[in-house]
């Protein structure tokens, strides 16, 4: 890690702090589990490391106050997920997951992006808290283990297996209490995944339904299209 006490020290005597009014819409989509909410305050605040660097004399300390920020914002959203019921160890590790990435950014925009990324992760797992309230426990693991799992095939055998059921009550258990089957459930959740990297990457359509999944771009493209009413492309330029 860099040496995190004199990038405090510094950020100290210049009075750098970013207001906890521009801290709170954040920290209340994570705790609701608004993916999407994540998503729009990443494109509403897209400027903010431009304007950082030009508040500093050099990028080297534009880089260190951005550095600063998103060590700070990860102990903080670690903080305010735990609050809201998301278990420690989950916090603990989402947390230090994304610092060590920190650690490897290159620009401002890179860090940024880790923050929001790291932002739609703590969300994520309070979708699933907030969820585990009112559907089974085993609907919760099933649910989880498709969402680890978007960039393989998945079988609906293995995500029975995962909470040891039979596939049919597996897909019984989906149908009676989302009321949309297993394989809709793994489209619809792919498709969010696939809008947020839109949004928030440089990734090419190719890539996504690499990432993804899919067996091929064409594919990926038909099926974005028939769920979305535009291409991948389109979605991107309409951003």
């Amino acid at each position: 890690m860099k040496n995190a006490n004199l990038i405090l020290s510094r950020t100290r005597r210049n009075q750098i702090y970013l207001p906890y009014s521009r801290k709170k819409p954040y920290f209340d989509a994570i705790v609701s589990g608004d993916t999407d909410a994540v998503a729009e305050l990443s494109e509403q605040n897209y400027e903010y490391p431009t304007a950082l660097y030009n508040r500093c004399e050099t990028y080297s300390e534009a880089m260190n106050r951005m550095y600063y920020e998103s060590i700070c914002a990860a102990s903080e959203m670690c903080v305010v997920s735990i609050q809201a019921g998301l278990l420690d160890m989950v916090a603990y590790d989402i947390r230090d997951e994304f610092i060590s990435e920190f650690d490897n950014a290159v620009s401002l925009p890179d860090l940024y992006d880790l923050v929001h990324g790291m932002a739609h992760h703590f969300a994520l797992k309070m979708k699933y808290v907030l969820k585990e309230k009112k559907c089974s426990a085993r609907l919760v693991k099933m649910m989880e283990y498709i969402e680890s799992h978007l960039s393989e095939k998945i079988e609906l055998a293995d995500v029975a297996a995962h909470v040891n059921l039979s596939r049919t009550y597996a897909s019984a258990t989906f149908k009676e209490e989302l009321g949309i089957t297993i394989s809709d459930f793994i489209k619809r959740e792919r498709m969010l995944e696939a809008k947020r990297l839109l949004r928030e990457t440089n990734l090419s359509a190719a890539d996504i339904a690499d990432r993804l999944g899919f067996c091929s771009q064409s594919y990926f493209t038909k099926q974005f299209a028939e769920i979305e009413g535009v291409t991948p492309q389109v979605y991107r330029q309409n951003i």
